[in-house]
């Protein structure tokens, strides 16, 4: 069977690259759309320095909820012999130390109200600055914060319009499935096909080369990055997420090293 030209591929290729935007854009449209927030009584004026501290406040103590509390506890009461507590803690006077530790890390003996403590802090560098000073506050504020918007926080879950509802969320999973899927069925057989390795079409050598780059990326970086993010590899020893990450990088590696060997004894690359 003889291939269509490349032009005709190229052709196909837009025509279904365009029907996946549509539906994708369409559903995205979908879910910008919003109920507008009912109108409210108009409130009394407030300092503006309070209000930006009381921002601040609530921002951080959502953020120790969903980084530090399940090590140091809710109220930074802390885990006897194995985390330390934040309250009544000396060290978290100092802003700056509270900061590197956050961003780099800490491993090593530390002594707070009289007993040591030996383990190892994890890195938060994917924290922004404001999130970091956020959570200092809130720290240094004796984990103390408006009560009416971490009750509403932590009872009702997010704000209405902040999150996505069940309904639009699977149909930007949809569009996006179905996005990929004529993707897919397009460039599949360009990338699929046997080829001469001294006269392969220049369109077939690029989608290639594409997707070897791609998969070296997701595979080596991508992966061994995500894992080592989650709440059960970050929890670990350091010597154990770094076995871990070494471990998804060589399995990774692997992967794709085996990948391009069958390609090639089956003349597909």
């Amino acid at each position: 069977m003889t291939r269509p030209p490349a032009p005709a591929i190229i052709r196909a290729s837009a025509k279904g690259l365009l029907a996946a935007l549509i539906i994708f854009f369409a559903s995205a449209q979908a879910v910008s759309a919003t109920e507008a927030p009912p109108d409210s009584e108009p409130v009394a004026e407030v300092d503006p320095v309070q209000a930006a501290l009381d921002d601040q406040l609530r921002e951080g103590a959502q953020v120790y909820s969903q980084v530090c509390s399940s090590c140091h506890q809710p109220g930074g009461a802390g885990l006897p012999g194995r985390f330390p507590p934040l309250i009544d803690n000396p060290h978290v006077d100092d802003a700056d130390y509270v900061a590197d530790v956050i961003a780099n890390g800490r491993q090593g003996e530390i002594v707070v109200n009289g007993e040591t403590y030996n383990g190892i802090m994890p890195s938060f560098s994917t924290l922004s600055d404001e999130e970091t000073d956020a959570v200092i506050a809130y720290i240094q504020n004796d984990f103390s914060a408006p009560a009416d918007d971490i009750a509403d926080f932590e009872a009702a879950g997010p704000v209405a319009g902040t999150e996505l509802p069940a309904l639009t969320n699977l149909s930007s999973l949809v569009a996006f499935l179905l996005a990929a899927s004529v993707v897919a069925m397009v460039l599949a057989p360009r990338l699929l096909s046997e080829n001469s390795r001294l006269n392969t079409p220049w369109l077939d050598a690029w989608l290639k080369t594409a997707v070897i780059v791609l998969s070296v990326v997701v595979l080596t970086v991508f992966v061994p990055d995500w894992a080592l993010k989650t709440d059960a590899v970050s929890k670990l020893s350091r010597f154990g997420q770094d076995f871990i990450g070494s471990a998804l990088w060589a399995l990774g590696l692997s992967v794709v090293l085996g990948g391009l060997w069958y390609a090639h004894r089956e003349s597909r690359i």
